[in-house]
């Protein structure tokens, strides 16, 4: 019997947190839906092995929709049940109408589900890991208020504009990425392949070589001789960031560190304050109470500082303080969103200035990256061509060397 140790959502807002004993992460989640807890992260404790298993909301996991198909998902049941379609016979046909075999597997769970008498939140519920807890709470507020379709018609837009800027950061790093590794594999042909034909020659020269070159030939050297012990280093420094990474103190200290950089720390803060506000708009929107809704946005937060920084405005609303008010004083959000939100709660305009605020953070994000992607791509070109060049240099000036002794 396994120990897991979870967080997850009570009825009243509240985060909490603790450890249950189970055979499977499966049945822990269960017992956490029949005590009426929404799981947010689900963790096995297993100190002999190392392992560990997770479950974010945000971020989904294995059995969750392959990217992009939750929206469409959202958008296509939305359109069958608009044409008055009973809400199993939308999902019967929705099981033909996807196209990713995981998805057509997801929407017949859920159309088993409905057909045995459950919602269509409780049947989305029973799948964790699939559905982030904002939708499923999101659904409910519309079956109970006998609006299903408009609910689902605001996550469907919800969860497009969230794919949007996923694919929109997706798209911005491929070219650089491309760029990275058609650069590294040159240089390192160049050393493993063209050097090596110098090394007679410096050889038998019978002079000292200048120092760049002897650089240059020891790196040559090294990456032909040991490049078994290099993939074997990067390999055991992936392996363990990996275990660092399920470390609270490491995860902490990561996140905040990366708050606090030039370029990447205003992108990360400006993409979680977008996501956070587009969350809490939409759900405030759809009837969720302030206090879940606060919660469950924060759900769909992945930096850790800044959850943290949620989860304490949480408590200060709850006492009596204002949104603003609260969120100003974690310390970790920009001026501009706390006087929106402000401004939203004194002419009684939160929600409308929660998605403005979103949107107006994410035409950010989208120009922050192209501004960094106008930075990086010469900033690899440069690096690369300059490296080329020392190695090039180097080879030169060592033959200029030999020419001059020989002569």
């Amino acid at each position: 019997m396994a120990r897991f140790e979870y967080r997850a959502l009570a009825a009243n807002g509240e985060i909490v947190t603790g450890e249950i004993e189970g055979p499977d992460r499966k049945t822990v989640l269960d017992r956490l839906h029949d005590q009426a807890l929404l799981p947010i992260q689900a963790m096995e404790r297993d100190a002999g092995s190392g392992k560990g298993l997770g479950l974010q909301l945000s971020l989904g996991d294995d059995k969750a929709f392959p990217p992009g198909e939750l929206a469409l998902f959202a958008q296509q049941l939305t359109r069958l049940l608009n044409a008055r379609l009973p809400l199993d016979r939308a999902l019967e046909i929705l099981v033909d109408l996807m196209e990713k075999k995981k998805s057509k597997k997801i929407v017949a769970k859920l159309l088993d589900r409905v057909r045995d008498g459950a919602g269509l939140a409780d049947a989305m519920a029973a799948e964790p890991g699939v559905f982030p807890g904002l939708c499923i709470s999101m659904v409910r507020a519309g079956e109970e208020s006998g609006a299903l379709p408009v609910v689902l018609a605001r996550v469907a837009d919800f969860l497009g504009k969230s794919e949007a800027i996923r694919q929109r950061i997706t798209s911005a790093m491929i070219y650089p990425t491309i760029l990275t590794v058609a650069a590294t594999a040159a240089v390192v042909l160049i050393l493993t392949l063209v050097m090596p034909q110098f090394e007679s020659l410096f050889a038998n020269a019978g002079a000292d070589l200048p120092t760049a070159t002897v650089i240059v030939m020891a790196a040559s050297d090294g990456l032909r001789g040991y490049w078994w012990a290099i993939l074997a280093g990067i390999g055991g420094l992936a392996a363990v960031l990996q275990l660092l990474s399920r470390q609270d103190w490491f995860v902490v200290f990561r996140d905040r560190s990366v708050l606090r950089l030039p370029l990447l720390g205003p992108l990360i803060t400006r993409i979680e304050v977008a996501r956070f506000s587009r969350s809490l708009g939409t759900l405030l929107g759809n009837g969720v109470p302030a206090a879940r809704a606060l919660a469950l946005a924060g759900a769909t937060v992945t930096n850790r500082t800044l959850v943290d920084a949620i989860e304490a405005l949480a408590i200060r609303f709850k006492s009596g303080e204002g949104l603003a008010r609260s969120l100003e004083q974690t310390g970790h959000f920009p001026d501009l969103a706390i006087r929106l939100i402000q401004i939203g709660e004194e002419t009684a305009r939160l929600q409308e200035m929660l998605q403005e605020l979103a949107g107006m953070y994410e035409h950010d994000v989208e120009r922050i990256l192209e501004r960094l992607l106008a930075l990086l791509v010469p900033a690899i070109t440069l690096a690369m061509g300059a490296l080329v060049a020392m190695i090039m240099g180097a080879v030169m000036t060592a033959l200029v060397s030999i020419n001059q002794l020989g002569t």
